[in-house]
């Protein structure tokens, strides 16, 4: 089967958020299900899809042997290609889908994904030309946060998600994150009367890309007890909570003492919460930020942490709560909406993340009680979880469906 996946975003840097995260886990899973996976671009020049630059294609993770830099050397024995060889200089990533000479035989009827977040105009410019060159076109929704809860997203405005989410009607197919995603996404269409078209829900992988499943129990290495907490910088992970938490109940910690390792890039809608993290570093002694990592350095981290913590109330899936459990760690998490639906298995602990004493008493209870932990740790190595291959399988059949 030939996919299409726009992934412009995320094929031009190393950052691993957890949107890059999906498309580079989509990426891998389709390629396990046997498909034959073609990541594009929207060029604004040409005002189409064109393949990937070469960087770009590394950026996913793909073979190198897929990432063709010229045009096929067959089709200079080809006179209507000729043309298109001068004005593209013989360049791969230069050239219109509809006019190449590998994909405009075979991109009629085939699916596009759309995985990542973009502005609605953007959403329509890429679905428009790709229905006019015959595609039908997928959109991963993930979650409907800035348009219910404007005030803790910065850098995105209620109207932009609002018109994102109104493009989102007008695809073949809608493949939502999470129960709770799909709900608004359809709440948000009928409020409006917009056509909704089919919305199907496919949750995301616990799956760490790159890093292999823990399937052992780590011994307790005692004091001090390392607390880790993954996520970026925004105001809806409630870091300054999570801070005030750690502090409340390190007091309350008679004998084990503990660290706080904070992982997470800075928000550039509101660098004010990296500023009082660095001062928190400097304040207490037993408070890290590593800010960004790579995979390997965050498995360490992982193994080397006695629990985690996730602060944030408001999620489309919570993808830090199931990555904990693929390392085998219990994490705090909040009792409400999706993450709530994601503990509710085994191996976290829940609590109200809106209330600081909530939060402390979370951490006092793993931090103080080694059997607790260990048991919730069990829990979690036993739980069924899902990798992105499974998750790229949900994805094909839906669209084997519509």
């Amino acid at each position: 089967m030939q996919i299409y996946l726009e992934a412009s975003h995320t094929a031009k840097t190393n950052a691993r958020t957890g949107i890059q995260g999906v498309v580079r886990g989509l990426i891998r899973g389709l390629s396990s299900q046997g498909c034959e996976v073609h990541p594009v671009r929207w060029s604004f020049q040409n005002k189409c899809l064109t393949p990937l630059k070469p960087e770009w294609a590394r950026n996913l993770g793909l073979p190198k042997e897929r990432q063709s830099l010229w045009l096929p050397p067959s089709s200079l024995t080809r006179p209507k290609f000729w043309p298109l060889w001068a004005r593209a200089l013989g360049l791969n990533f230069k050239v219109p889908l509809h006019r190449h000479p590998v994909h405009a035989e075979i991109f009629r009827n085939r699916w596009l994904i759309l995985p990542e977040l973009m502005e609605g105009p953007h959403v329509r410019r890429i679905s428009d030309y790709a229905k006019r060159c015959g595609m039908r076109v997928a959109g991963v929704f993930h979650d409907a946060i800035p348009w219910l809860h404007p005030e803790v997203v910065r850098h995105w405005s209620r109207q932009q998600h609002a018109e994102y989410m109104r493009s989102f009607s007008e695809l073949d197919v809608v493949i939502a994150v999470s129960d709770e995603s799909a709900r608004h996404f359809i709440e948000f269409a009928e409020l409006r009367s917009l056509p909704t078209p089919p919305v199907r829900v496919c949750g995301l992988a616990a799956e760490v890309a790159d890093q292999a499943r823990e399937t052992e129990l780590k011994e307790a290495k005692g004091e001090p007890v390392k607390i880790l907490c993954v996520s970026t910088l925004e105001p809806r992970k409630n870091h300054d909570l999570v801070i005030k938490a750690f502090e409340l109940a390190c007091a309350r910690l008679e004998q084990a003492g503990a660290e706080l390792h904070l992982v997470g890039a800075a928000y550039d809608g509101d660098p004010g919460i990296a500023e009082e993290v660095e001062a928190a570093t400097k304040k207490n002694p037993a408070i890290f930020w590593h800010r960004e990592l790579e995979p390997a350095d965050l498995r360490e981290h992982f193994q080397g942490c006695d629990f985690t913590v996730f602060g944030s109330e408001i999620e489309g899936f919570g993808l830090p709560v199931m990555e904990s459990l693929w390392f085998g760690k219990p994490c705090l998490c909040s009792d409400k909406g999706v993450m709530a639906q994601n503990a509710r298995d085994g191996g976290c602990l829940t609590v109200d993340v809106r209330d600081v004493n909530a939060i402390a008493g979370g951490m006092v209870r793993l931090a103080g009680d080694p059997d607790f932990r260990e048991r919730l740790a069990g829990e979690a190595l036993r739980r069924k979880l899902k990798t992105w291959n499974d998750f790229a399988g949900e994805t094909l059949e839906v669209l084997k469906g519509i």
